[in-house]
């Protein structure tokens, strides 16, 4: 059985599939670090990306990687602080993060190119939800975005 993840993003609610299989070291630190709930964030460099912190201690393992994200991918990576607060490069130079992608536009990307992501569930219900809050959000001013288990 598929183990699943509830995503709420403002009024908007959807369920990821994880990939247990394809990445199954960073499906289980994701299901050890739920429930998760912050202010989202949408990426500026990126595209069309949704992002919470994670804590600065979480070791993302290296695994199903990509760099070319697509439509509906949920992943975990390290976001160069620049990105997040311009102030932080002082003290840390990457930060953790878990993050979906919610349009064709995106490319993930680090200080000198392409970054490298773990692409460790799938969005199988609630994408056109997400797909209209978030840009609401980014002209009105981000919301709260939580991570939990289903059933």
């Amino acid at each position: 059985m598929a183990q699943k993840i509830k995503l709420t993003l403002g009024n908007a609610e959807a369920v990821i599939e994880l990939l247990m299989d394809d990445a199954p070291e960073s499906s289980k630190l994701l299901q050890g670090l739920l429930p998760l709930e912050q202010r989202a964030r949408h990426s500026m460099e990126s595209g069309r990306e949704v992002y919470l912190l994670l804590d600065p201690k979480t070791d993302i393992p290296e695994e199903n990687q990509t760099i070319y994200q697509t439509v509906g991918d949920v992943l975990m990576y390290y976001k160069p602080s620049v990105f997040v607060e311009p102030s932080w490069t002082g003290y840390a130079n990457q930060m953790p993060v878990l993050s979906w992608v919610y349009e064709r536009d995106t490319a993930i990307m680090g200080t000198y190119g392409p970054l490298a992501t773990n692409v460790v569930g799938t969005i199988t219900e609630g994408l056109g939800k997400l797909q209209t809050e978030a840009p609401r959000m980014r002209r009105e001013g981000m919301g709260t975005m939580s991570f939990s288990l289903t059933g």
